[in-house]
């Protein structure tokens, strides 16, 4: 059973994310896992159910003249659906991980320069150990599995993790892939 993308990408800029996202099932087939609008441009990420699979698929849309327009996606597969609980950051590579991404050509919808006629997306996972995640100037707080959707057009946003108390765990530079802890004064 498919799922109607551009309503349920709608759906989920316009209303959210549900508090504990439903577990895959043969009845429910997909869940909605995170998005992030900036401006006129949003993306989405669902996890769907397939035969013993489950599919990653992002979604990229802009808003053009009050409505939200359908421009491209892509995905992967995993073993895994991604809902479950965050591991803690010594069984990942670190406390934030890129995931992937991908860019959608704005195209016939695009009034702005060839710079930024891109919307770009990355798929994140932050571990157990960071409550809040900062985005540029935008604060989130991490929901129980651990992913996170980023949308930009011109320059990669940095990415800061913090812990409980507020302070700074990691950073990542989506421009570069690079990652950091930080340096601790002795």
């Amino acid at each position: 059973m498919a799922y109607d993308l551009l309503a349920e990408s709608i759906r989920l800029i316009e209303s959210g994310l549900e508090a504990d996202p439903v577990r895959l099932s043969r009845r429910r087939r997909f869940a909605a896992v995170a998005y992030d609008v900036r401006d006129d441009v949003a993306a989405t990420w669902f996890v769907r159910r397939g035969h013993n699979t489950f599919w990653h698929e992002f979604h990229t849309l802009t808003r053009r003249d009050g409505t939200w327009t359908y421009l491209g996606g892509g995905g992967h597969s995993d073993a895994e659906d991604g809902l479950a609980d965050r591991p803690r950051a010594a069984e990942l590579p670190g406390v934030l991980v890129s995931r992937g991404g991908g860019s959608t050509s704005l195209g016939r919808w695009s009034p702005r320069a060839l710079t930024d006629s891109f919307v770009n997306h990355a798929g994140l996972l932050v571990a157990a150990e960071a409550t809040t995640v900062v985005v540029g100037d935008d604060r989130r707080t991490v929901p129980r599995h651990g992913r996170l959707l980023v949308v930009w057009t011109t320059r990669p946003p940095q990415v800061r993790a913090l812990a409980p108390g507020g302070a700074e765990l990691a950073t990542l530079d989506l421009a570069s892939g690079r990652r950091a802890a930080p340096r601790r004064i002795l």
